[in-house]
C-alpha cells in the first residue's frame, strides 16, 4: 500500500506570518498535533507542532512580567547578534516552527513513513509531490490500516 492510499489529501496548512494563537486553535479545532507551514505555492517550510507551542507553557515566567518592554529590551541587548526569539518567545509561525522537515512522497510504500516515525519520533508526515504539500500521514493513519490488516473478519462483520 502506499502513502498516497492513506494520506489525509488537502491539508489544514498555515503561513509564516501566521499568529502562534491562531495555530493553536487550528491543532484544537481539528484535533491534530501539528500543521505543515507553507508559502503562497504551497512549498513545505517547516511543521509547527503541538510540542513546539507547549515551549509556551515550560517558560517558567509564570508570574506577571514586571515590564516586558525592559525585558525585550535586556534580551535583544544580551542576545547575540541576529538571534531569533526561542519557541517561547516567538509569535508567528515561522519563529517557532521546526525547519528541517521529514516528509515522504504519495508514492512511497507505507513502511517507509512508519519506519521514519519511530527512528525519528515523529506524529505524522507532510505528503510532498513535487515540492507542494498534498497530504499529510499520521500515526493514527497508519495504526487504522495495520488493525485492519490484523483483523480482517472484523471489517466484514
Amino acid at each position: 500500500m502506499r502513502v498516497r492510499d492513506l494520506m489525509t489529501p488537502n491539508p489544514v496548512t498555515v503561513h509564516s506570518h501566521t499568529p502562534v494563537d491562531a495555530i493553536a486553535q487550528l491543532l484544537v479545532a481539528h484535533r491534530i498535533n501539528g500543521v505543515p507551514v507553507v508559502d503562497e505555492q504551497q512549498h513545505l517550510l517547516g511543521v509547527v507542532t503541538a510540542e513546539d507551542l507547549i515551549y509556551r507553557g515550560a517558560d517558567e515566567r509564570f508570574e506577571p512580567r514586571e515590564s516586558l518592554w525592559k525585558e525585550n529590551f535586556w534580551i535583544s541587548f544580551l542576545s547575540p547578534e541576529g538571534a531569533q526569539p526561542g519557541k517561547a518567545e516567538g509569535r508567528t509561525a515561522a519563529e517557532v516552527m521546526t525547519h528541517k522537515v521529514h516528509s515522504v512522497g504519495p508514492d512511497d510504500d507505507l513502511s517507509v513513513a512508519a519506519r521514519l516515525m519511530v527512528d525519528w519520533r515523529i506524529t505524522s508526515l507532510p505528503v510532498v509531490e513535487s515540492g507542494v504539500v498534498i497530504g499529510v500521514v499520521s500515526r493514527i493513519d497508519l495504526l487504522r490500516r495495520l488493525h485492519e490488516f490484523e483483523n480482517p473478519l472484523k471489517r466484514e462483520n
